[in-house]
């Protein structure tokens, strides 16, 4: 086992001075809570705010496999960045995680924060009164495993197979609820017996 302080470098994400204003023109894209899917992974549900990258520190600046753990709330779930704007900044809800040991991979760091395990540790560091904050100190504090390079690379694999089915079950109920939600509409509407 080994603290997550001894496999990444931990940094805040960017504090915005006053409101958040979308600019269209911004050249960076800035990674709100509100705007992510609870996936594991960064992916947007609508168009992402953009703010002039020169606003920006260059070392708060995302990169490919920087792991952002929401520190705000109950919620404290680990999501995996993978590149998808030339320039973007997490906000300052989240604890920004940039592995600095070749030891573990970021898919597999970003589903254990995600498991059980973690999240039973973070629940207990919570602290706050209106808002629970999870400090950085209490996140680089957390004991993780760390297997095999190769284990990992195995468990990350069945995890993606999982979120996979996953989704197309999910799809799947969909799609049945729209189909069953017409049959029935098309027979209210229909004047036979």
């Amino acid at each position: 086992m080994k603290r997550i302080v001894d496999l990444v470098n931990a940094f805040t994400g960017h504090t915005l001075r006053g409101r958040m204003e979308n600019d269209p023109n911004g050249d960076c894209v800035i990674v709100q809570a509100k705007d992510l899917t609870t996936s594991g992974v960064v992916k947007f549900r609508h168009t992402p705010y953009k703010i002039a990258l020169k606003q920006v520190p260059p070392a708060q600046l995302l990169q490919k496999g920087d792991i952002l753990v929401l520190s705000k709330g109950t919620n404290n779930k680990a999501l995996l960045y993978d590149a998808q704007f030339p320039s973007a900044a997490a906000t300052s809800a989240f604890t920004v995680l940039r592995i600095t040991n070749n030891q573990i991979k970021p898919a597999f760091l970003a589903w254990y924060i995600n498991s059980p395990q973690a999240q039973e540790y973070f629940s207990t560091q919570r602290a706050g009164t209106t808002t629970l904050n999870l400090s950085k100190k209490a996140i680089e504090d957390l004991p993780v495993p760390v297997p095999p390079l190769l284990k990992q690379e195995l468990m990350i694999k069945l995890v993606k197979q999982h979120e996979l089915y996953a989704s197309l079950v999910d799809e799947y109920q969909s799609n049945l609820q729209t189909l069953v939600n017409n049959i029935l509409n098309n027979r209210l509407n229909d004047k036979t017996v």
